[in-house]
């Protein structure tokens, strides 16, 4: 993951970077929260870990302006003695977890889990695909030395691509296929698809093919590359497609899912434990569940417990125990039946 790291205290911002870096992680450092704002304006991150209290602008004023300018990066806040109540928050502003200085490796490993697992579970309870979906399946493919882009003459390939082939008014072999060479071009996308593996096809512009083959026949194309793709574990992005075809494409491929805000709360996995634990286990106590040690803080699973009940999945019975609502059964049964199937395989890009 491109994360960002905004701290003031230089020892322990380069302590954390080395650490991350170590882990795999791509790091940017900001040296207090103006420069984190300048940061967030220029460039995207797939997560944010900021301290609460820095000069020029606080931690909880970069994450107001992350939600509206990157509303796509999760953010971890990191909190010192005593403020505890702003590190929930700002939970509430919607930061995902805190973790409190000194902060210890393994719980920092876990936090970051947390977001890899919801990011991954967003693209899977997220019905048509949201673009920063999109941009991680790309990526990760591009790492993976398994994408292969198709475009039209409007349209360029992602970064990263590891073959592209173009359609064009001529044919110019053995990369460029002329819109009436459609058997050909099938040809070379299943000779990419069947030696590697999860592949992923991103195809863009697709306008030549549609006007010599027309709109059935597109229909029907990509309806086969998306089954070639994920027979094969993969996926198939569309993008700078046309809009009838797109509308139709989306209407054959939509599943029928609960309500979107419940989904998108149990796409935190904390929250996903928690409930599914209520589901197995009846009327449960506040006690009870924090000792299944789903946290490491009784602040962070009340925030949790308050979440869920605000998004209507779970609510407070006799004696003050914790009960799985009738909507939030629904859309736990939603989750389960998701959870047992792969990532979409067919992604339309809006943009």
């Amino acid at each position: 993951m491109k994360i960002l790291i905004a701290d003031d205290d230089a020892t322990l911002r380069n302590e954390l970077a080395g650490l991350l870096r170590e882990e795999g992680h791509e790091v940017v450092g900001a040296s207090d929260g103006g420069e984190a704002l300048r940061l967030i304006e220029r460039e995207s991150f797939d997560a944010a870990l900021l301290d609460l209290k820095m000069p020029k602008a606080s931690g909880m004023d970069v994450l107001h302006r992350l939600r509206v300018a990157r509303p796509e990066t999760a953010v971890v806040v990191i909190t010192g003695q005593g403020t505890i109540g702003a590190a929930v928050e700002a939970m509430k502003a919607g930061a995902i977890d805190f973790v409190e200085k000194p902060y210890e490796v393994d719980a920092l490993r876990r936090t970051l889990r947390t977001v890899e697992e919801e990011r991954r579970a967003r693209i899977l309870l997220g019905g048509t695909a949201a673009e920063d979906a999109i941009a991680w399946v790309l990526s990760d493919a591009a790492t993976r030395g398994v994408l292969l882009a198709v475009v039209g003459p409007r349209a360029q390939p992602p970064s990263g691509a590891t073959l592209v082939l173009r359609i064009d008014e001529e044919s110019r072999p053995p990369d460029v296929f002329a819109a009436n060479q459609l058997f050909q071009l099938n040809a070379a996308i299943e000779a990419h698809i069947g030696r590697v593996a999860h592949p992923v096809v991103y195809a863009a512009d697709l306008s030549l093919l549609q006007a010599v083959h027309g709109l059935e026949d597109m229909k029907a194309w990509v309806r086969h590359m998306n089954g070639r793709c994920a027979a094969r574990g993969g996926a198939l992005v569309l993008a700078s497609v046309d809009s009838e075809l797109a509308e139709q494409v989306e209407k054959d491929g939509l599943p029928s899912e609960g309500p979107q805000s419940m989904l998108e709360s149990l796409a935190n996995p904390i929250r996903r434990a928690v409930v599914g634990y209520v589901v197995a286990s009846g009327p449960v106590a506040y006690s009870a569940i924090l000792k299944k040690n789903f946290v490491d803080s009784s602040s962070k699973l009340s925030f949790h417990l308050q979440k869920l009940q605000s998004d209507g999945l779970l609510a407070k019975a006799d004696a003050g125990r914790y009960v799985v609502t009738e909507a939030g059964q629904r859309a736990w049964q939603v989750v389960r039946a998701l959870s047992d199937r792969k990532p979409p395989s067919l992604l339309i890009s809006k943009s």
